[in-house]
C-alpha cells in the first residue's frame, strides 16, 4: 500500500518548510528512521525522517520549494504500485489551500477561448488551458508568477508550468521573458504595471526578487503581532561598567589558564538578568489573553538573540540563575555556533521567559527591541563607550553602557520595570555579586 510522506510540524511556530536537499533518489529503498531529505523551517535546517519501510516511488516537490504543514513531499510504497489516488487527493487539498490563500490577491483567470496550442517567443508550442462544461479553467500559478506575468503583460495560458502538478512558477516567467525576441512580438504592459521593456531578460529586471524564507515570514508575523498587540514602553539606564570590564578581564585570565572559553560581556549581562529576575518574578512572566491569566514562570530561561543572514534566532540558556558564568559562556558559544550552522533543535529555541538582544558589537550605543512573544520584556544592550564622567567633583575617563528594557504594559508597570532594571544595573556596577 502506497504511503504519503507529509511535511511535519518541526517547531511550535512553523507553518511551512522549504525542502533544501533530497538525500535519496527515486527507486531507492528506505527503512523507518532513515533521513530522506533536509527541510528548512522558520528556525533551523532539520532532517526529515520516514516512519515506514518502502521504496521512494516519487519525489513530489523539488529542491528549494516550500510545502505547508501536512503537504505532500513524497510517496513510499512497493515498485510498480499505483500512486495516482494519493497524488490526486493531495493535489485537491493543495489547490483548495491555494484558492483560499490567494482569492483576494489573484482573481480567477479568464476562460481560454480555444483549446489549441499557443505560440510563445520563439514559436515553441505550449498547451493552452481549456474550459470544461462551461466552467472557467483555473490556471495553476504561484502568487509571484502571477505578479510577474501581470507586470510584463504575459498571458499565463501561453506558459508551460514546471512546478508541482504543472504549476507555473517564477522560473517559467523568466524563461518566457528570455524567449521573447523584439521586434517580432511586442507585448504592452497592463495599465497598472510600470512601462518596462517586454524584451527584458531576468538579469535586466529593475529589481531583485528575494523569496521570503520561512524564518523571515515567521519573524514578520510574530514581531508584527507583538508590536501591534502588546503595548510597548521603554526604560533606559546608563550603566557604569568600569568595574565590570576589569572583572571580566580577571575572569578571562583564569579561563585562559584553565583552557576554558572566554567570558563575554553578554555572559555577564545574562547572569545579571537571571539573578534580577529571581528578585523580580513579575518580569519573568507572560500575558495569555485566551486563558485569561498572567503566568509568572517559576524557572528562569534566558533567550539570547543570535543574528543570522536571514534573520534572528533565540537559543535559550535554561535555568540561567542556577549556572555559573563559565557554564553560561560555554552554553552560549555552543548554541550560537549551532545557530550559525542552522543545526539548532526546536527544544533549544523554545521556552524562553526573558530575552536579551545585543548590538553593541556593531557600535550601536542605544536601541529599542521588540518583545519576543510570549515574553513580557526584552533587554536591548548597547556598546561600551569611553566617555568623560564626573566623580567626586572631577571629570575623569569612564566606561558606560546603555541598557533599554522594552516592557509589555499589560504585564509590567513602569515602576516594576524600573526596579528590575535598577537591580541589573547594581549587579553590573558591583560584579562580584554575580558570584554569590
Amino acid at each position: 500500500m502506497a504511503i504519503p510522506v507529509e511535511m511535519p510540524k518541526m517547531s511550535d511556530t512553523m507553518e511551512e518548510g522549504v525542502l533544501v536537499a533530497w538525500l535519496v533518489e527515486e527507486g531507492q529503498r528506505v527503512s523507518a528512521g532513515d533521513v530522506i531529505a533536509q527541510v528548512e523551517t522558520d528556525k533551523a535546517t532539520m532532517d526529515l525522517e520516514v516512519y515506514d519501510d518502502g521504496v521512494l516511488l516519487k519525489k513530489v516537490v523539488q529542491e528549494g520549494e516550500s510545502v505547508p504543514i501536512g503537504g505532500l513531499i513524497a510517496v513510499l510504497g512497493e515498485e510498480g504500485e499505483d500512486i495516482s489516488e494519493i497524488l490526486a487527493r493531495y493535489s485537491g487539498k493543495q489547490e483548495a489551500a491555494a484558492e483560499q490563500g490567494t482569492s483576494e490577491a489573484a482573481p480567477a483567470e479568464a476562460t481560454a477561448p480555444q483549446a489549441k496550442p499557443a505560440q510563445v517567443g520563439d514559436g515553441a508550442p505550449v498547451p493552452a488551458m481549456t474550459a470544461g462544461d462551461g466552467a472557467e479553467a483555473r490556471i495553476k500559478a504561484s502568487p509571484l508568477a502571477r505578479k510577474l506575468a501581470k507586470e510584463y503583460g504575459l498571458d499565463l495560458r501561453t506558459i508551460q508550468g514546471t512546478g508541482p502538478e504543472g504549476r507555473i512558477v517564477r522560473r517559467d516567467i523568466e524563461a518566457a521573458l528570455a524567449r521573447q525576441r523584439p521586434p517580432a512580438e511586442v507585448v504592452t504592459p497592463t495599465p497598472e504595471a510600470a512601462p518596462v521593456p517586454t524584451s527584458a531578460t531576468p538579469a535586466e529586471l529593475p529589481y531583485e526578487a528575494v523569496p521570503i524564507t520561512p524564518m523571515r515570514r515567521t519573524i514578520a508575523r510574530r514581531l508584527a503581532q507583538s508590536k501591534f498587540t502588546a503595548p510597548h514602553f521603554y526604560l533606559t539606564v546608563d550603566v557604569d561598567v568600569e568595574k565590570a570590564v576589569a572583572f571580566r578581564q580577571q575572569l578571562n585570565e583564569l579561563a585562559e589558564a584553565q583552557g576554558r572559553p572566554r567570558i563575554s560581556f553578554n555572559d555577564l549581562i545574562t547572569k545579571a538578568c537571571a539573578l534580577a529576575l529571581r528578585q523580580h518574578p513579575e518580569i519573568n512572566a507572560s500575558y495569555l489573553e485566551q486563558e485569561g491569566e498572567i503566568r509568572r514562570w517559576k524557572e528562569i530561561h534566558i533567550g539570547v538573540a543570535v543574528a543570522l543572514e536571514e534573520g534572528l534566532v533565540t537559543p535559550v540558556i535554561r535555568n540561567a540563575d542556577q549556572k555559573g558564568l563559565g557554564q553560561i559562556a560555554e552554553e552560549t558559544r555552543a548554541l550560537a555556533e549551532k545557530a550559525r550552522q542552522r543545526k539548532l533543535q526546536p527544544q533549544e529555541m523554545e521556552g524562553a521567559t526573558f530575552t536579551t538582544s545585543n548590538l553593541g558589537m556593531y557600535g550601536i550605543e542605544e536601541f529599542t527591541a521588540i518583545i519576543n512573544p510570549p515574553n513580557a520584556c526584552i533587554l536591548a544592550i548597547g556598546a561600551i563607550r569611553e566617555v568623560p564622567v564626573v566623580k567626586n567633583g572631577m571629570i575623569v575617563p569612564g566606561k558606560r553602557m546603555r541598557l533599554t528594557l522594552s516592557c509589555d504594559h499589560r504585564v509590567v508597570d513602569g515602576a516594576t520595570g524600573a526596579r528590575f532594571l535598577k537591580t541589573v544595573q547594581q549587579y553590573l556596577e558591583e560584579p562580584l555579586n554575580l558570584l554569590l
